[in-house]
């Protein structure tokens, strides 16, 4: 019998199955945790990140920590230069490692909470995802290449380094794949960007809560009827003629987030960055949780829809409280 012959792995299958497993922890730790309070550790985060790139940039191209920034440090960071001595003292050599060092501090001290409670990898999963850090990120790297050529006079206080990082370009350093994917972002004030998503996630909600019914193989319940008449203007006389010309019912739900996107929507698309929406949608810790409440309501009524149906209110409550304690 001949040897099975090993299957070739491509370049990028060892990085995109390590992408994988890290995806796979932090939804698994986010899931554990309420997504208000992960929402508000994940902006935190961001904001202390935002510190570290700025503090980074002065500390690599000083090849050092200046006297003023040692001062910033101590009222920020209390306790980190003293271990940065302690640990310069034992290994001189590794004086190029205090950002490092820093990122760590910033972890184990102000993130404690979170490293203790077994969800730190869920806050830096979604940290990095988010248009702030990647601007700050860019920012890091492009004063870094700045300063270095031409030496400030004085450096950018913390506030005037958020601004320049604002104006960033955060897809300079992306493959072009994933740059071009992200060019709608320039098309869109970041506040506004912000709103619409939140509002989007409103209806996506929307469209979740009524999935089961949709994709059912009975008619409709009466609740499910009237609130998408009241919400939804003519989009079941709409689904059904379309559900005539596919025959498929598992559509409805797709037609149904097409029709808001169409009705709703149509500003950011005739602006071209309603794909700014779906990118940031997909990453943010609400829409995820309602998505995970739908597939938990999905697996419970797999045989029959619950009767009476619930209200949209009381499953969107139901979902904003929803955490799965069962799969630590």
């Amino acid at each position: 019998m001949p040897l099975q012959k090993k299957k070739r792995l491509r370049p990028d299958e060892p990085a995109l199955r390590l992408q994988q497993h890290a995806h796979e922890r932090a939804a698994e730790e986010a899931r554990r945790i309420p997504w208000r309070v992960l929402l508000e550790a994940r902006n935190q985060y961001v904001e202390w990140q935002e510190f570290y790139f700025w503090a980074r940039s002065i500390i690599d191209c000083e090849h050092g920590i200046p006297d003023w920034l040692a001062k910033k440090l101590d009222e920020v960071c209390p306790g980190f230069l003293a271990a940065e001595k302690q640990s310069l003292a034992k290994h001189p050599k590794e004086a190029s490692l205090a950002p490092v060092r820093l990122s760590q501090w910033i972890d184990e001290h102000i993130f404690a909470f979170a490293e203790r409670g077994g969800w730190l990898t869920a806050i830096t999963f979604y940290a990095v995802r988010e248009t702030r850090y990647q601007k700050a990120s860019a920012c890091w790297s492009e004063s870094v290449r700045k300063w270095q050529t031409v030496r400030p006079i004085q450096y950018p206080s913390l506030d005037e380094w958020r601004h320049e990082a604002a104006q960033c370009d955060e897809t300079a350093h992306l493959l072009p794949a994933v740059r071009k994917e992200r060019a709608c972002f320039k098309l869109v004030d970041p506040e506004r960007l912000a709103q619409t998503v939140s509002r989007f996630i409103d209806w996506e909600a929307v469209a979740y809560w009524a999935r089961p019914a949709l994709e059912a193989a009975s008619s409709l319940p009466s609740e499910v009827a009237h609130e998408l008449e009241s919400r939804c203007p003519g989009f079941q006389e709409f689904n059904a003629k379309e559900r005539v010309a596919d025959g498929r019912l598992p559509h409805d739900w797709h037609r149904l987030m097409l029709w808001i996107g169409e009705h709703f929507f149509q500003d950011s698309k005739t602006e071209g960055w309603y794909d700014a929406i779906l990118i940031s949608t997909r990453s943010h810790p609400r829409a995820i949780r309602t998505m995970e409440y739908f597939d938990h309501c999905d697996a419970i009524w797999s045989a029959d829809l619950p009767e009476p149906y619930p209200s949209f209110e009381i499953w969107r409550r139901d979902a904003d409280r929803y955490v799965d304690l069962d799969n630590p």
